[in-house]
């Protein structure tokens, strides 16, 4: 089977988990002896370019931090030439199916011309709510700028910003014929949003667990003086870091004493800056610590010297792939009640929930969790087992390749009895 994966990013060009798993997935099917090609944006690099199966020719709506009021005058003549490669590798390639990946900030445009040339050949794997948000040219152009000169400058632009891309306000028609969802949040989501998916089944997200559950010197029930609490992701406002950092100022002194918080990763800097002005504001700077991405091979190790894996998304959260690998590094998860975290983790059997936005209630978990370690060891034990039920990835390759070669075959069958009804006449 021939596969074509369209995905906004691709590793090692990529923001986050999600990209992460569409190259484990790619590789993993061509390791079974499919065909595999991947088409992706040129984020990262200069230029397009092409290396063996990758082809990085796409152009984003924008900057993924910083949108740039000069996109509305480049941007229609991007969306072709985006559209032209597109139509150009599938001649090219003749792909049984078209896997359609990750589309945030990419051009809703891009679905629908692959349904157009392929109809029911393309395929969803649905994990974030992008075929129901608005794309980055709504964003910025619909919202109010910060400051009076900033409010009467967009005022004279948009009106020819909107002439020039009246299409983006428009809505793209997908059929959405096929389509695999990570969670049964993320699918409830899209549906009550007025998604037409026909019977998506749900697919688990996985991981490697192997280095995982290598890390077996956790010490979640030895009651040690301090615990130490962990962030990672990127650092935006629906991530919610900053309702850890709130929910550390609850603490009494002598709880703060006895907790340490590690914030691992990067984002839009606006926003750093703001977690960075907290932590001075409220005197912190002794209990957090600031780290920097490490490499993916990296992270199983890292996560074995933390006790508690902290999800505070704002958002509801389809799958965090970083609460998968918590869970399987027998980290004690404490999570926003939004999403697939919500269909994961049953509260105080294999983690802890609190209502997002709440960092009164997060700071109460986090000092139950301190003064129980006989809880702590349990809910580490329960996570454990959760991750090895739900997330291998082998497990979710096989349940993808199962899908797709079904529907390649279902297509085929049918286009053979068409053909045979023809000669029939």
């Amino acid at each position: 089977m021939k596969i074509l994966f369209l995905s906004n990013f691709y590793p090692p060009h990529h923001i986050g988990g999600y990209g992460a798993l569409c190259q484990e997935v790619a590789e993993g099917l061509a390791g079974r002896g499919h065909a595999v090609i991947v088409l992706t944006s040129t984020h990262g690099i200069n230029g397009e370019i092409a290396e063996g199966y990758v082809h990085r020719l796409l152009t984003l709506e924008s900057d993924i931090h910083f949108y740039q009021a000069k996109e509305a005058c480049f941007y229609p003549l991007k969306k072709k030439r985006n559209l032209r490669h597109l139509r150009s590798l599938i001649n090219k390639s003749q792909p049984d199916i078209v896997f359609i990946w990750g589309m945030w900030n990419m051009c809703k445009s891009l679905a629908a011309e692959t349904e157009r040339l392929l109809g029911s050949r393309a395929v969803y794997y649905l994990a974030n709510p992008w075929p129901i948000e608005p794309n980055m040219h709504q964003v910025y152009w619909d919202m109010p700028a910060r400051t009076p000169f900033r409010r009467l400058a967009k005022r004279t632009l948009r009106i020819p910003a909107r002439v020039l891309l009246k299409a983006e306000w428009e809505q793209v028609p997908l059929c959405f014929d096929h389509a695999l969802c990570c969670s049964k949040a993320q699918r409830d989501q899209l549906v009550e949003a007025g998604v037409s998916l026909r019977n998506a089944p749900v697919i688990y997200e996985g991981i490697d667990l192997a280095p995982y559950l290598a890390q077996t010197d956790r010490q979640n029930g030895a009651g040690g003086s301090v615990m130490s609490l962990l962030f990672v992701g990127i650092l935006a406002e629906h991530k919610g870091v900053h309702t850890i950092i709130e929910a550390l100022t609850h603490m009494p002194l002598n709880v703060l004493k006895r907790t340490r918080l590690t914030i691992l990763g990067t984002g839009h800097p606006d926003y750093e800056t703001r977690l960075h002005n907290l932590v001075d504001t409220h005197n912190l700077s002794a209990y957090i610590t600031f780290h920097n991405p490490i490499p993916r091979s990296e992270l199983p190790e890292f996560l074995g010297r933390h006790d508690v894996l902290l999800l505070p998304s704002i958002w509801s959260e389809p799958l965090a792939r970083i609460m998968q690998e918590g869970l399987a590094a027998g980290m004690v998860v404490i999570g926003s009640a939004t999403g697939g975290t919500r269909e994961t983790i049953v509260d105080g059997k294999n983690g802890l929930l609190f209502a997002a936005a709440d960092a009164v209630a997060l700071s109460g978990q986090i000092e139950r969790l301190l003064n129980d370690p006989p809880l702590r060891q349990k809910l580490a034990e329960e996570g454990r087992k959760t991750a090895i039920e739900r997330f291998d990835i082998r497990r979710m390759i096989d349940e993808i390749e199962m899908y797709l070669m079904n529907v390649a075959r279902s297509l085929n069958t049918a286009g053979q009895s068409q053909v045979t009804a023809s000669e029939g006449d």
